[in-house]
């Protein structure tokens, strides 16, 4: 039996629904409760900080992958990613070992390396914020684990942003900016984002729960081709029907009024899509390279234009807004 912690998630609805269409049996953890019943499926509601839960949901398991976390970029505290991604993941670690399980899958990010660009996983680890800091503290707790016993089995996955229908995170918003005809570049666009169609990273993360033998194992995973920002947006443009935007706003300028928004965010704990933070972080290069999973064999089914296809297809249907109503009926 398979494990999946967070799986009421993005990716872990993805995940374990493909799992289950290869007939594995599959668990999940969440604090968030799933009201679809899927035939091989069982889900357990609670939280991964609380041990009796996690330890009645590691019954008769043999696999684990932990998905939980704590990685919102507004109104969460450092003592709140260290508690959830570090203690969490340690927490788990330790009921795992004593249910015997040896295989681990863990989902760490690319927020490890920081303000680096061009990564492999040879790249040393310097994170320079709190959600990326207690991914690598959650790292090197998987890390240990896997040192105390050398028939375990465990896998880091550093993936890039990842995106596709059902994500509200930064592609969504950029998909969503234009298709509606409002976007506006900021800065030249000459910057790589690296990013991972969702289908891509599931397949993958099958790929090397069947593949990778006992030690420990880490990789990066990011689709290819690498782009640059301005050829992102034209090519979603390209597939929204939308005409290729020209103008682009400097950088300092769009910092200055993102500034404004972070003041009345703060005073009002709205989180706005428009942030000093996140307009310096879109023209930052985040590019990480991946080859090492090719290398091991795995080839992506799909393109980075049909995950993009898809992914402007279910925004154009009204996918965000139906799953807004699904969430508050709950």
């Amino acid at each position: 039996m398979i494990l999946i912690t967070g799986n009421a998630g993005f990716i872990g609805k993805y995940l374990t629904g493909v799992l289950l269409e290869k007939g594995e049996t599959v668990r999940g953890i969440d604090i968030r409760p799933r009201k679809d019943i899927l035939f091989g499926f069982v889900q357990v509601d609670g939280n991964i900080l609380e041990r009796s839960i996690v330890r009645q949901a590691m019954k008769d398991v043999d696999t684990m992958i932990h998905l939980a976390a704590e990685h919102k970029d507004f109104g969460v505290a450092e003592s709140d990613y260290f508690r959830v991604n570090e203690q969490g993941t340690r927490a788990i670690l330790e009921e795992a070992s004593n249910a015997n399980i040896k295989k681990l899958i863990f989902y760490s990010s690319v927020a490890v390396y920081g303000a680096q660009s061009n990564t492999t996983e040879e790249t040393p680890p310097v994170p320079n914020n709190h959600y990326g800091a207690s991914k690598l503290a959650a790292e090197r707790c998987v890390t240990a684990w896997a040192k105390e016993n050398s028939s375990r089995t465990a896998i880091i996955i550093r993936p890039t942003v990842v995106f596709g229908p059902h994500s509200k995170a930064n592609i969504f918003r950029l998909i969503r900016q234009v298709c509606d005809g409002r976007f506006l570049m900021v800065g030249s666009g000459e910057n790589v984002k690296s990013i991972a169609y969702v289908r891509n990273l599931v397949d993958a993360t099958i790929y090397l729960k069947d593949r990778c033998e006992a030690g420990l194992h880490i990789f990066n995973y990011a689709d290819e081709p690498h782009m640059q920002t301005r050829e992102l947006v034209a090519l979603i443009a390209s597939q929204a029907g939308r005409k290729p935007q020209r103008l682009y706003v400097p950088l300092l300028l769009a910092e200055a009024g993102g500034y404004i928004f972070d003041i009345v965010g703060k005073l009002t704990g709205i989180d706005f899509p428009l942030t000093a933070a996140r307009m310096k972080k879109f023209t930052v290069p985040t590019f990480h390279q991946a080859d090492k999973i090719r290398d091991f064999g795995f080839i992506p089914r799909y393109s980075i234009k049909e995950g993009l296809d898809e992914n402007i297809k279910w925004y154009k249907a009204g996918g965000a807004r139906a799953d807004d109503e699904s969430e508050s009926s709950e």
